[in-house]
């Protein structure tokens, strides 16, 4: 967010229609909703990728002039700001019998969120101004943790932690669709090239154990990884590791 007169504007937009009554807007009726604008962002970038999201593409795409378009949204990073909230406002998953089992399908669900929107990776900055559908979502996400005996800083430290690995692990899923569409091979076409080239270049025997654990891993997923599988044991090892806090469950 570039100025402190864009931050205020985004909090406004983001909980528009709360608090003061705004005043009567001059001029010619509005053509679109702000409401419109933000949804037909989001599936431009589901089609496209967030850098196909410029003004003047989305004015194209609502028949609208770009300068008409400033008057609703005054940047691209308010624009960005207001697409991750509204994708935030999908319900999430409702308490579960255990808290373990409750944070499993959180971790579910916000992956799923990434996959079904890759350009939330790249639209998630460190100060992300929290509009109702975020901050909703992070109450109900306290809301399961809030049986527990244990700080108010342990329980954002969990849910930070949870997003962080679902984060890194999404942005592997990703990554590993974009490799097969970009070169247009699957992984296992372009380990038969790089395979012979590997062997004319690395003497037998210098990596050993590189050598024993990457040919398991790489006939059990046939692919230079798994992030599918990593997320399944990442996730349980997590919660593991979080079991003294939260219990075995």
């Amino acid at each position: 967010m570039s100025t402190a007169d864009d931050v205020r504007t985004l909090v406004r937009l983001l909980w528009r229609g709360r608090g003061e009554p705004q005043a009567p807007r001059r001029g010619p009726r509005q053509r679109v909703t702000v409401d419109e604008v933000v949804g037909k962002a989001i599936a431009l970038a589901d089609e496209r990728g967030l850098a196909a999201v410029s003004m003047r593409t989305l004015a194209a795409e609502l028949g609208v002039g770009p300068m008409t378009l400033y008057t609703y949204v005054p940047t691209r990073d308010v624009l960005v700001a207001l697409m991750v909230d509204h994708v935030a406002g999908d319900p999430m998953p409702g308490p579960a019998s255990t808290v373990r089992q409750s944070l499993a399908e959180i971790a579910h669900h916000l992956r799923a969120e990434y996959l079904a929107h890759p350009w939330l990776i790249d639209a998630n900055p460190w100060r992300q101004v929290l509009g109702p559908h975020r901050l909703a979502r992070y109450e109900r996400q306290l809301e399961v943790l809030e049986p527990l005996d244990i700080s108010d800083l342990d329980r954002d430290h969990i849910l930070g932690l949870l997003s962080a690995f679902v984060t890194g692990n999404a942005r592997e899923a990703l990554a590993a669709d974009a490799a097969v569409a970009d070169s247009g091979m699957t992984d296992v076409e372009w380990w038969e090239v790089v395979a012979p080239e590997l062997d004319a270049v690395i003497p037998d025997g210098e990596f050993p154990l590189a050598d024993r654990v990457g040919t398991v891993a790489g006939e059990h997923h046939q692919a230079p990884g798994a992030p599918d599988e990593v997320f399944d044991f990442g996730l349980e090892r997590l919660l593991d590791g979080l079991a003294p806090l939260i219990g075995e469950g």
